[in-house]
């Protein structure tokens, strides 16, 4: 019976987890603001606001920020699209098609705990700034309710949306994928996140996509920090430096050894699924928590963090 409650619970992990992570985590799409790996920034933006609420038009248009805060490298001031809005960003270098991932967006989400307020974003890209094409996307989050400006949304369950990975992170896009060799604009199309038929914004299957809707401030919709070139090749070589820490088990009893293999003068941490510190026992092959839960074990070296979801039962 006990192992039949297990075998439930690490299937449903499994389920749970359809795409990358937050960013940050192992094996995310995302990229930190200060990483060595990025070379360039956005120089120019053409901005179209969208209104504060597409089923409102007394409300207005959106009004936070300007086409300049979408210019330069990550500052946390930012241009905010309105609903269905969108801006183009141009660069002073083409955006080249290395080996890796060439640029990433930047926007305001924030975590609280280990949940995350995600405004989202569609992609797109051209080389003449007339004939765009749109990165796949992907939307698995529950629309049998609404998600409100209240509430948070699951980055496990979004693929190839601008906005899926927390400040200070951007989330990393390929021009590879669509088949470019260099790009010279960017797109980016507010998601209007409402699960609504009439006006609600579909991925590139045609599903519905849930997002904090409505948003009725003058900073509605998605919030625009900055664009930037990156440098795939350079971005690999880093990550493959920490390809060396692993973790396992993730589902383990109380008190059982969790493996770890990472670099000496490694700096552990585990947090409870509000943020929380807890205590844990260092042993010769890693770690082991007494109390029954979900967790996160994250591992600092250098700078960077690691960190895994490890649930104790």
């Amino acid at each position: 019976m006990r192992i039949g409650a297990l075998l439930v619970i690490f299937i449903k992990i499994l389920t749970y987890a359809q795409f990358d992570g937050p960013g940050g985590e192992s094996g995310s799409k995302s990229i930190s603001k200060d990483n060595s790996s990025i070379i360039g920034w956005a120089s120019a933006a053409q901005l179209v606001r969208g209104p504060i609420q597409i089923n409102d038009s007394a409300l207005g248009i959106a009004s936070v920020g300007t086409e300049a805060s979408a210019i330069g490298p990550y500052d946390g001031d930012v241009v905010s699209l309105g609903d269905g809005g969108s801006v183009v960003l141009t660069f002073d270098q083409p955006i080249i098609n290395r080996e890796g991932y060439d640029f990433a967006t930047f926007e305001n989400g924030f975590q609280v705990g280990f949940s995350y307020y995600l405004e989202l974003a569609h992609v797109e890209v051209s080389n003449d700034g007339k004939e765009f094409k749109r990165f796949p996307s992907e939307s698995l989050t529950d629309t049998s309710y609404q998600t409100n400006n209240f509430s948070y949304t699951d980055p496990y369950q979004l693929y190839n949306f601008a906005g899926k990975h927390q400040a200070p992170y951007g989330t990393l896009f390929d021009i590879g994928e669509l088949s470019f060799d260099t790009i010279k604009y960017v797109k980016l199309i507010d998601v209007v996140g409402s699960v609504n038929d009439s006006f609600g914004t579909r991925d590139s299957k045609g599903q519905i996509i849930n997002d904090p809707f409505p948003s009725p401030y003058e900073s509605c919709g998605f919030d625009l920090d900055a664009v930037a070139i990156v440098n795939g090749e350079l971005l690999n070589t880093q990550r493959l430096t920490l390809q060396g820490i692993n973790v396992y088990p993730t589902l383990v009893g109380q008190n059982k050894p969790i493996h770890i293999d990472a670099p000496v003068l490694s700096k552990i941490s585990v947090l409870d699924i509000q943020g929380r510190k807890i205590d844990f026992t260092r042993n010769q092959d890693g770690v082991s928590i007494s109390s029954n839960g979900n967790y996160f074990l994250q591992i600092t070296h250098q700078g960077k963090t690691y960190s895994k979801k490890i649930c104790v039962r």
